[in-house]
């Protein structure tokens, strides 16, 4: 048996935290960038696929609506992840700053931002939307046998 001696982890360099603190404060920002782009252009693309379906072959409109829902319910959990990313990005950071004895100043909001609950939204009428049309549809078939 050969005896291995526990060394404690060296305390990194001012150097390495400073260079660690720019790419941490890169990360939580860029995390936060992405937390209002991908919702607008969720929102924005799906609407133009819908209105270009409404004008030109309305039959699907169901099928966009759908997937449009479907699609968000993807967005949903991707900004999702993305606050987690985002917290744990501050929460690195906060913890940087600390150990270059500077004051904390990273913050992360808590609970969903505005822009989530407006993707839940709009998922929650997609999916009411997609539905009606549907049942219109299965209505007319119904009523011309």
């Amino acid at each position: 048996m050969s005896n291995k001696t526990a060394t404690a982890p060296s305390r990194p360099s001012k150097e390495s935290l400073h260079v660690q603190l720019t790419e941490l404060n890169n990360r939580s920002r860029w995390y936060s960038s992405e937390l209002w782009q991908v919702p607008f252009a969720y929102l924005g693309l799906s609407g133009l696929v819908i209105g270009q379906v409404a004008d030109k072959a309305s039959r699907y409109l169901s099928l966009a609506f759908g997937a449009s829902a479907v699609f968000g319910i993807f967005v949903i959990v991707h900004m999702h992840r993305l606050r987690g990313s985002e917290r744990r990005a501050v929460k690195n950071l906060q913890d940087t700053e600390r150990a270059l004895n500077l004051e904390v100043t990273a913050r992360a909001r808590k609970g969903p931002k505005i822009l989530q609950v407006a993707v839940f939204l709009a998922v929650l009428a997609y999916a009411a939307l997609a539905f009606i049309c549907l049942y219109r549809a299965y209505s007319r078939r119904t009523n011309k046998a």
